[in-house]
Formats: structure tokens, C-alpha cells, sequence
């Protein structure tokens, strides 16, 4: 028990990319579509200021292969790659939906996908205020 090592992330994310990329071949002979996150990693979302960004690495995804949603308060992240191995083409696909903290002024949003980077900026909406109204009795 004394040798027993606590895995930190790094680890973690080895071995799932593994599993994935495993899952992956025994769907490419089967001869069945892969939904693959191993193109992928998890989306990170955060603050600044009045933005929310996102960023999502998409390694080995052109960018005309990408696409990205945005709604009010939904992001929608999809990919697919399609690679020849071996004369044999096969086709790997994605879809993320990440339900915003906030709404979103859609029509500001801004994408950018640099050496598989994809950083999304959403303009969060002005806070819409609650007024309290007490009811006076008669």
C-alpha cells in the first residue's frame, strides 16, 4: 500500500485518450461510425469581464470541418474529420453542448480557430433587472 501514487490529470487524460483511441479501432473494424472525443478535448469556459470565453482544442480538424452554434443560452460545438488509413476511409464526429451561465448577444459573437484552437468569445447580455412591486391593500 505504501507505494500507491495518486494520479494527478495528466494520468487521467492519458488513459482516457487511450481508451478512446481503442474504442476507435474496434469501431473502425466493425466497420460502425466513432463518435470520437479524442480529437478533442473538454471545453473550458470562463469570465472576462463582460464575456464568456471558451476554448477547445480540436488537433487534427480543418477548419471548414468545424462548426459552432450559438442560441441564446446554448453553445453547440460539432466536427468531423475523415482520414484514409490503409486505402480504407472512415469518418470520426463530434457534437458538444454546453448550457451558458448567462444569455448571450448572439449577433457579437466572435470565433477563432488557430493551429487546433478553437476560442469562442460570447458578449454576455446586460442583466435584466427584477422590480419588486408591493401590493397595497385597499
Amino acid at each position: 500500500m505504501a507505494d500507491l501514487k495518486r494520479w494527478g490529470q495528466g494520468e487521467i487524460t492519458r488513459i482516457r485518450l487511450e481508451m478512446d483511441r481503442l474504442f476507435d479501432e474496434l469501431c473502425f473494424d466493425l466497420d460502425l461510425p466513432a463518435m470520437i472525443c479524442r480529437m478533442s478535448g473538454d471545453i473550458e469556459l470562463w469570465e472576462e469581464g463582460d464575456t464568456l470565453v471558451a476554448r477547445m482544442e480540436l488537433h487534427g480538424v480543418a477548419p471548414g470541418d468545424v462548426s459552432v452554434v450559438v442560441l441564446e443560452r446554448l453553445l453547440v460545438i460539432t466536427a468531423r474529420m475523415v482520414e484514409t488509413v490503409g486505402g480504407r476511409s472512415r469518418s470520426r464526429a463530434f457534437r458538444k453542448e454546453i448550457k451558458l451561465p448567462c444569455a448571450i448577444r448572439t449577433e457579437e459573437a466572435q470565433v477563432e480557430f488557430a493551429q487546433g484552437v478553437l476560442v469562442i468569445r460570447l458578449p454576455k447580455c446586460a442583466s435584466q433587472y427584477v422590480q419588486i412591486v408591493r401590493l397595497i391593500k385597499k
